[in-house]
């Protein structure tokens, strides 16, 4: 699967986006101004600010990291690691965390684990939120 346009293209509002990641406005808000990586704080145009697909999708790896625990500035440290000009390659991101410490491995396979931990995985995670950004982005276009 090839990216679409819209993976680069600045064309979600900070609405559209909350609803594809499936936090509130407020909390998005929130992670926006606490966010210290430029490249994910979208494009100012006229007041608004608008996000591309990329910029979504590094949010919604941010908002899985952080209802597993992961404290948000380190689940956007991890984040900014996924989030590439690309697709991310088909590998799983697994996530341990004793509360102090957050540990995250890629791996081919989901590997047996004996202790809890969060298993992401990046590719499907990307593809269904392109999905529901077409969605988004072709009633935009009507």
């Amino acid at each position: 699967m090839t990216v679409p346009a819209f993976w680069r293209a600045a064309e979600f509002s900070v609405a559209e986006m909350a609803d594809l990641i499936g936090v509130s406005e407020v909390t998005l808000r929130t992670w926006l101004m606490r966010n210290p990586y430029p490249e994910f704080v979208g494009t100012k145009e006229l007041h608004r600010v608008f996000f591309t697909a990329k910029q979504i999708f590094f949010y919604l790896i941010v908002h899985k990291l952080g209802a597993y625990g992961v404290p948000i500035r380190t689940a956007m440290a991890a984040a900014s690691n996924y989030a590439s000009d690309g697709l991310p390659l088909d590998k799983w991101l697994i996530v341990r965390t004793d509360g102090t410490k957050t540990e995250f491995e890629l791996a081919e396979d989901i590997p047996f684990l004996h202790e809890p931990a969060l298993v992401l995985p990046l590719r499907a995670l990307a593809i269904g939120m392109i999905a529901r950004a077409a969605d988004v982005y072709a009633r935009e276009l009507n």
